[in-house]
Parts: C-alpha cells; sequence; structure tokens
C-alpha cells in the first residue's frame, strides 16, 4: 500500500533529502464558543530514509492491530476500523503511532484558523487567497524557518513535498505550490524539487499529519473552553513542534502588515507577500 509513496521518493529525492507532508482539516467546532469550522493546516518534514522506516513501522503496528489505516477522530470516538476496541486498546495504539512519529520525524508543523473570521476580517486579494491558502503560507514559512535551521549544521539540497489526494482544495494547493515555486529565489531557498499528491488511507506520513491536525484542533478548543490539554497531545508535543494560531487580532495584523509593506516599502504585491510571510529580504 505504501509503493506508490516510497517510489515517489525516489523521483523527486533520487539522492536524498528531506520530505514535507501535509493535510488539510475541517473540524466542526459545534458546542464551543462559536459555532463555526476551524481549519487546520499540519504537516511533518521528515528525512527521506526516515520516512520510509516510518512507513515500515506504521505498517507494522496497523498489520498487528488488524486495521487498514490509522484516522485520528477515529481512533479517539470509537468509529470506522476501530469500532468494538475498547478505549485501552485504542490509547495503545494511538500511543505507539505517536512514538513513530517523535522516532522519525524531524519536525511537525500546525496552524489553524477560524473561516469565519478569515472571511470576515480578510480582504479578497489574489494573493491572500482563502483560509486554506493562507494556512498553506504560513506552514511553508515555517518550512523556511527550518530549513534555515538546519542548514547551520547540515544543509539540505532537496526538498519534497506531499498532499492529500481527493481533498476538496487540491486544485487550490497546486495551483499555490506552482505559483510559490515557480523558478527564482524563493524556489531555491525552500529546496523546491517537486510535489505530488497521495492517498491518505495508503500514506501512514499523511496519516502521522492527520494525527497532529487532530491534536491541534482538539487543543485550540480545549483551551477556548477553559480546559486542560489532553495527555496524548502532551506526549505528542515533548518533540519538536511549531504550531500557531491565528486568531482576530494576527488576521487583522497580518492584513495591516500586507499593505504598510505595499505602501511604505514600494514594492510589488508579490514582494510585499513575501516579506510579510516568509521574511524576504528586498
Amino acid at each position: 500500500m505504501s509503493a506508490p509513496f516510497v517510489r515517489f521518493l525516489d523521483v523527486l529525492l533520487p539522492d536524498g533529502g528531506y520530505v514535507v507532508v501535509e493535510v488539510e482539516s475541517y473540524f466542526d467546532e459545534s458546542g464551543s464558543h462559536d459555532d463555526s469550522a476551524l481549519l487546520c493546516v499540519a504537516g511533518y518534514i521528515i528525512e527521506k530514509n526516515a520516512a520510509i522506516k516510518l512507513t515500515d513501522a506504521w505498517r507494522a503496528v496497523l498489520t498487528e492491530h488488524k486495521i487498514p489505516y490509522f484516522r485520528m477522530s477515529d481512533c479517539a470516538h470509537g468509529n470506522g476500523p476501530f469500532k468494538g476496541m475498547t478505549k485501552q486498546h485504542r490509547l495503545e495504539i494511538e500511543v505507539m503511532m505517536i512514538g513513530i512519529i517523535k522516532r522519525y520525524t524531524a519536525c511537525g508543523l500546525a496552524v489553524t484558523v477560524n473561516s469565519d473570521e478569515f472571511t470576515k476580517q480578510m480582504p479578497k486579494h489574489r494573493l491572500i487567497g482563502g483560509p486554506y491558502t493562507f494556512c498553506a503560507h504560513v506552514l511553508i514559512g515555517g518550512i523556511g524557518v527550518f530549513i534555515e535551521e538546519a542548514d547551520k549544521t547540515a544543509r539540505i539540497d532537496k526538498m519534497a513535498y506531499f498532499f492529500e489526494a481527493g481533498h476538496g482544495s487540491r486544485s487550490e494547493t497546486d495551483r499555490v505550490i506552482r505559483e510559490m515555486f515557480r523558478p527564482g529565489r524563493i524556489r531555491d531557498d525552500y529546496r523546491y524539487s517537486g510535489h505530488a499528491f497521495v492517498l491518505k488511507e495508503q500514506t501512514p506520513a499523511v496519516q502521522a499529519a492527520d494525527l497532529l491536525a487532530w491534536q491541534w484542533y482538539t487543543d485550540k478548543r480545549h483551551q477556548t473552553e477553559g480546559r486542560p490539554r489532553r495527555k496524548d497531545c502532551d506526549l505528542l508535543l515533548e518533540h519538536p513542534h511549531r504550531a500557531v494560531h491565528i486568531d482576530s487580532e494576527r488576521i487583522a495584523e497580518t492584513t495591516k502588515g500586507f499593505f504598510t509593506a505595499l505602501k511604505e516599502q514600494g514594492v510589488s504585491e508579490e514582494r510585499a507577500f513575501e516579506i510579510l510571510h516568509y521574511g524576504a529580504e528586498e
């Protein structure tokens, strides 16, 4: 089942490098403070050989427990392939998967935003795009920070980007990635070697990103409701993660920052956007 992902790794990273896997998830916040949808874009950065080992280890757990795939929402609530399992059994499986994530991934990234708040406050602009496009840019900015820090010890030469196939935002994702990584400095800075879409049910690395997305969303909801952080979230976040929630105040700051860069620096819209999201210097 994991063969397509591994083949993509060999095609896009024949001489080694790093992998980014990303998922997009909408969560229904019904019952919380605002009854609206929260969007989470989350992913992991993994060295190529570690991604292959993660795939093998993840599939071994699935085989041992006779489940076809891991989805965190199903695991948490006892749905899908986890139906009929005891809570303790489901927790044991999740803890194993968290252990695999901590063993083989380099860094986790997660961004959440309230879609309704974003739509109300953020002006419509082709560069800013919708909530997903915006979160994807923020997440990729986090990848840039990881590359900068990693380069201090051992330069990363290539990075391949993987996204969940079959999702509603696939065409938007493809457009964003192609526009962002057109030949030029940003493409070189982010070591872009190509991107591909893979099925979550067949790709353990994407299932790992799904686990992170659910945990980060749930943590944001618990904060809003004044509830403590889940112990399994604490366990996951012992590992290096860069996670951020884009609240109303930050949406307003971003809007102001974009247009201030245009006005005060006299740069093009594209350069203003790069400065805002990626710290690109003029």
